[in-house]
């Protein structure tokens, strides 16, 4: 098939955004499929007015404006293309693309990416986002060829916004040219327990409520509890080390910096069980990554895990300060199982969280969106 994902940035995996990361993914292990894939991409912080950038087995078009220039431009492509798949919610250059494809009759597929889960939706400018909804992607929607929801519970969330009849399911991946060649192994004989978190330090992802939970346990428990959380040091991080000075466990509470390549997952592997706190989640990168690495893990069911507990791959647990405290010590009363766990995880991974078990899933929904 001839594809081409329409993406703000310019699918860099390196970056801390995740759809990004997801772009990268799926447009590699597309073209590795032998399909033909162009990806056109708009990003304002570039400083001239049009890049080619090379990815592995892709290139990205990328583009500082949206202007009329680019607009013909990616009309161009279209001719050419069999499916077109737009990505991501509150954005203008989506709804004028879709605007043009609906004209000429061009199938699209659009991924909102978890831009509808409400806690999302509420962070900031609700009402703006109704009402923009109501005037302009409710349209956008509505007249896809299909969405593309990431999990079950995210087809719900999109299904309350419009009725379009082709709402599917299939999971995002982690690239196993990379977690291929890892394998966990149980540390022996540690003074501490480490219980880790990959992702952006604040607190919308919830780890305020995750450093409370390690002062809520027992001091007996906590004296074998270290918390290792591993992301950029921004402003957000202040406070968290503020909160943990304040429940008197700052001792406990490790900020190890932005990790990336073979530092981050290294220090993944030096983790004992991975934690992962989020309020609503489309099954995180991070996570998919500790199960490929086949990290004994702990996540919540608000990241859209409840689909996947009968794998047996995880702890699942509440968002809440007591429930991640419960499935710390819960964790720490399972050592022995660590090896089962992660043989579980890494199963799991296997068979659905892998760029080429996606990629397959999602090309086989493009060919029935053409029919």
């Amino acid at each position: 098939m001839k594809i081409l994902h329409f993406i703000l940035g310019k699918a860099n995996p390196d970056r801390a955004n995740g759809v990004n990361q997801v772009i990268h993914g799926l447009a590699k292990y597309q073209s590795r499929a032998g399909h033909e894939v162009h990806v056109v991409g708009v990003s304002s912080s570039m400083t001239t007015a049009y890049e080619k950038v090379q990815r592995e087995e892709f290139e990205v078009e990328c583009f500082k404006k949206f202007n009329t220039e680019t607009f013909t431009y990616i009309k161009g492509i279209i001719q050419e293309i069999d499916i077109v798949h737009l990505h991501g919610v509150w954005n203008m250059k989506n709804v004028r693309l879709g605007h043009y494809l609906q004209t000429i009759g061009k199938p699209y597929i659009i991924t909102a990416h978890c831009g509808y889960a409400m806690d999302r939706l509420k962070q900031s400018n609700y009402l703006i986002k109704l009402l923009y909804h109501k005037i302009w992607q409710k349209n956008l929607y509505e007249h896809a060829a299909g969405i593309h929801a990431l999990t079950r519970e995210e087809s719900t969330d999109i299904y309350h916004f419009c009725k379009n009849e082709n709402i599917f399911v299939v999971t995002n991946g982690v690239d196993p040219d990379t977690y291929d060649k890892y394998q966990y192994v149980v540390h022996q004989e540690r003074r501490k327990i480490k219980f880790g978190y990959l992702g952006r330090l604040s607190v919308e992802k919830n780890i305020d409520n995750l450093i409370k939970a390690v002062s809520l346990l027992p001091d007996e428990v906590k004296k074998q509890v270290e918390l290792c959380l591993i992301g950029p040091i921004t402003s957000n991080v202040t406070k968290l080390q503020k909160l943990a000075k304040e429940l008197n466990i700052e001792g406990n509470v490790k900020f190890l910096g932005g990790k990336y390549g073979e530092e981050k997952i290294q220090t993944l592997l030096d983790l004992d069980f991975y934690i992962h706190p989020a309020y609503s989640d489309v099954v995180g990168i991070s996570v998919m990554e500790a199960l490929a690495l086949g990290l004994p893990t702990i996540v919540t069911r608000t990241s859209h895990m409840s689909y996947f507990n009968n794998s047996n791959a995880f702890i699942m647990v509440e968002p809440t300060a007591f429930d991640l405290s419960r499935g710390i010590r819960s964790a720490i009363s399972r050592l022995d199982d660590r090896e089962q766990l992660s043989a579980n995880a890494k199963n799991l991974y296997q068979k659905q969280f892998n760029w080429e078990v996606a990629v397959k899933a999602l090309v086989n929904e493009y060919r029935k969106a053409c029919i």
